[in-house]
C-alpha cells in the first residue's frame, strides 16, 4: 500500500492516529501546517460520528481523477474536495482545498487567511480575535433569552465598529473567530431590533383567527414586506406557556422572537396557500 492508498484507506476509518504516522511534514496542506490540517479533519471525523456513521463517506470524483471527496450529510453530497497531487510511486505531494467554505461549521475544511503558513499576526489582530473568541464563546451552546441577547449586543458593539470597515464589512474577512463574531453580532443586532418591536407582530398573532384570511394578509402585509426583511421561518415551536424554541440547534426562549418567528410562520403559510390556489 502505497501512501496514498493509506491516506484514503485511514481518512475512510477516521483513524487520526495513523494518518499523522503516515502523513509526513514536507507534504503541502493546503497551505497550512500538517497539524491543523490534521486537527481540521479531526473535527469532521466528531461530526461523521455525530450522525451515526462507522466510516467517513470517502470517494474519487466521477469527473476529475484527482479530486477527493469526502464527508455527507445525505448521501452522495459530498461536503468537501481535496485536490491530491502525487508522484507516480504514490507519495503525495500535495493537499489542495477545492471547495473552499465561508461558514463556521466544523464539518466543512476550512483554511482561514490566519492559518495560512506565513501569516503574521500583529498585536491589535491577536487582542481582537481573542476578544470576538471570548465573544463568539459566550453565545454557545446557551439557550438565547431576550436579555442575554440585548445584553450581548450591547456589550460587543464597540468591538464590532473596530473591525468594520467605513463600507460596513468586515476588515479582517477570512479570518477565524473575528469574521464569525461580525456575522453573528448582525444577526443578533437582527434579533435585537425585532425584539424591540416586536408588539405589532404580537397583535398580528392575536388577530389571525380573528379577521377573514385575505384581510389579515393585506393588513400586516406592510408590516412583512417592509418592516421586517421578508422571509420564512425554520423555526420549531416547543412551547407557547414559556415561548421556547429553537433553529436548527439554536435554543430559544423569548417572547418576543417567538411572536416574530410566530408572525412570519402564519403570514408565509397563509399568503402561499391563498395566492397559490388562486394560480
Amino acid at each position: 500500500m502505497n501512501q496514498l492508498q493509506a491516506f484514503v484507506y485511514f481518512l475512510k476509518r477516521m483513524d487520526i492516529v495513523m494518518l499523522d504516522e503516515i502523513l509526513t511534514d514536507d507534504i503541502s496542506y493546503c497551505g497550512t501546517t500538517k497539524a491543523l490540517f490534521l486537527e481540521k479533519l479531526q473535527d469532521i471525523f466528531v461530526w461523521n460520528l455525530f450522525l451515526e456513521n462507522e466510516v467517513l463517506p470517502v470517494q474519487w470524483s466521477e469527473t476529475n481523477s484527482n479530486h477527493l471527496q469526502f464527508f455527507c450529510w445525505q448521501s452522495n453530497e459530498y461536503e468537501n474536495i481535496l485536490l491530491v497531487t502525487s508522484k507516480e510511486s504514490g507519495e503525495i505531494i500535495s493537499f489542495i482545498n477545492k471547495r473552499p467554505h465561508f461558514g463556521y461549521h466544523n464539518s466543512a475544511l476550512r483554511i482561514y487567511e490566519d492559518e495560512e503558513i506565513g501569516y503574521v499576526k500583529s498585536a491589535e489582530f491577536i487582542m481582537l480575535q481573542h476578544q470576538s473568541k471570548t465573544a463568539i464563546d459566550e453565545m454557545t451552546d446557551v439557550v438565547y433569552t431576550t436579555e442575554l441577547i440585548l445584553n450581548w449586543v450591547n456589550q460587543y458593539e464597540i468591538l464590532y465598529h473596530e473591525i468594520k470597515d467605513e463600507d460596513d464589512v468586515c476588515k479582517y474577512s477570512n479570518t477565524k473567530y473575528i469574521e464569525e463574531f461580525f456575522w453573528m453580532w448582525e444577526s443578533k443586532l437582527y434579533e435585537k431590533e425585532s425584539i424591540l418591536n416586536y408588539k405589532k407582530a404580537e397583535l398580528a398573532v392575536q388577530e389571525y383567527f380573528q379577521l377573514e384570511v385575505e384581510d389579515w394578509l393585506e393588513k400586516y402585509y406592510d408590516f412583512y414586506c417592509r418592516e421586517q426583511c421578508p422571509r420564512n421561518t425554520t423555526a420549531q415551536f416547543i412551547c407557547e406557556k414559556e415561548y421556547r424554541f429553537s433553529e436548527g440547534k439554536k435554543q430559544y426562549q423569548s417572547k418576543e422572537l417567538y411572536f416574530t418567528e410566530k408572525f412570519f410562520e402564519l403570514y408565509c403559510n397563509l399568503y402561499d396557500e391563498v395566492y397559490n390556489s388562486q394560480t
